[in-house]
């Protein structure tokens, strides 16, 4: 009996360092109305709370998010504002992919390690890439905003088809703005507009905080399901073809099948019209016709 006790606490120590080795990050800080997006379902988020690849963070009205990475470097967001985490390498994760982030829309502070995995930010009209910097961002679908605060950063601009260009470097200290489909414009210093709207959080240094969330995981209390207004932009976004098959298990709610009827989503076409698919019956040939009549 001893030893199987033994046995036993061996395997639960090795169950929880074996989860702690696969965190790929903790949401350190949580103040105000936030929820996280899991599979199809919203969540209230809570401080301590794993982070997951996939989590879709709503940031509501001066609301504030911090996600610290298990590789390094951290994310602040302020409401309101909207992320998704695209990849989240765990603690654990020998392979060289960066950490990606879509943001889009809000106020945002990134922080990459030294050393550390490159943070790669994805706005609707930008890529950055962060090798031990630090940046202050704001945006939406009309206009980026970028403050080079340590470090450098690379900044390119997305295409929908054929070759990106290459990407610019940005100095420390320097801001970049795009408005709309224009090329961004630089200055050596952040415009004082800029910094007068920026919130006060985001002037500060990023906390450390994963330490003080070292024991179990809170546990996630389910809200409601995504509707189709939440879901629509991002069935209509660059990686909609990833949220079509995510969120196809809500066609089977009525209000949500409708909706998707009215407005329509090519991926979702076959399921929701499955009589244009059917195979056509074959064609009568002139001795079926004759013999007919």
């Amino acid at each position: 009996m001893k030893s199987f006790g033994w046995c036993s606490v061996l395997l639960l120590a090795l169950g929880a360092a074996v989860a702690q080795a696969a965190e790929r990050g903790i949401y350190t800080l949580v103040d105000g109305d936030a929820r996280v997006l899991r599979g199809v379902t919203w969540y209230a988020l809570v401080p301590g709370a794993r982070a997951e690849e996939g989590d879709v963070v709503d940031a509501g009205e001066r609301a504030a998010v911090q996600l610290e990475f298990a590789q390094g470097g951290a994310l602040n967001m302020q409401g309101p504002a909207i992320a998704h985490a695209i990849e989240l390498p765990a603690s654990g994760d020998k392979a060289s992919a960066p950490v990606a982030i879509a943001l889009e829309r809000g106020w945002f502070k990134a922080a990459a390690a030294p050393k550390a995995r490159v943070v790669r930010l994805r706005l609707p009209a930008a890529t950055i890439d962060l090798e031990g910097a630090t940046v202050v961002l704001h945006g939406d679908a009309a206009l980026t905003e970028v403050f080079v605060e340590r470090g450098g950063a690379r900044i390119g601009i997305p295409v929908a088809r054929g070759k990106e260009a290459p990407p610019r470097e940005a100095k420390e200290g320097e801001f970049w703005r795009r408005a709309g489909d224009r090329p961004f414009v630089a200055d050596e210093r952040a415009p004082a507009e800029f910094v007068a709207a920026m919130p006060r959080d985001l002037r500060e240094a990023l906390p450390a905080l994963s330490s003080r969330y070292a024991g179990p995981a809170p546990t996630l209390v389910a809200a409601q399901p995504i509707t189709f207004d939440e879901a629509r932009p991002w069935l209509a976004g660059p990686m909609r073809r990833v949220f079509a098959r995510r969120f196809i298990a809500r066609l089977s709610d009525p209000a949500f099948r409708a909706a998707a009827v009215a407005h329509p989503i090519p991926e979702w076409d076959r399921i929701l019209h499955p009589e244009k698919y059917r195979p056509k019956p074959p064609d009568e040939t002139p001795a079926s016709a004759a013999a007919a009549r």
